[in-house]
């Protein structure tokens, strides 16, 4: 059994490589703090630059909570993580996230999907995705993050 990705497109006004960056290099920024373990604690939330790079948040008392691995990473085209957030550890889903050329500026398409027997159950717990990337868009095209 594998269910369809949770997908989500964003046409931006930024080129792709800003895109990539600031998915990457500032999810702290956009990343909404309410979708952490504690949003009083958060001091960071990081994707580490490189293939088998972590994806985690991290506390004020020390502590992080692991999200993922990444599994792709394509600087201005394509970055791909395991995900465990909101999820038991041994059954992750994966995000892919792609970033191509469009109009000036850029298009993104976000997939969440692994979706498969031993995860399904928890694959209606992301319907919040649009108020998280949403963030995402706005900064990437220069808003600051609310």
């Amino acid at each position: 059994m594998e269910l369809d990705p949770i997908v989500h497109e964003y046409v931006l006004r930024c080129g792709p490589e800003r895109a990539f960056e600031v998915y990457t290099g500032d999810i702290a920024s956009w990343w909404h703090p309410s979708y952490t373990a504690n949003a009083q604690t958060l001091t960071a939330v990081t994707i580490e630059p490189r293939v088998g790079g972590r994806v985690f948040e991290s506390h004020r008392d020390g502590e992080e909570y692991g999200w993922g691995w990444v599994t792709v990473w394509e600087p201005g085209r394509r970055l791909a993580y395991t995900s465990t957030l909101a999820q038991p550890s041994g059954h992750p889903s994966e995000i892919t996230v792609k970033f191509g050329p469009h109009d000036g500026g850029c298009r993104m398409r976000f997939e969440h999907g692994g979706w498969n027997a031993d995860n399904a159950a928890e694959r209606s717990k992301f319907t919040e995705w649009p108020n998280i990337l949403d963030r995402f868009a706005a900064l990437a095209d220069g808003a600051p993050a609310s």
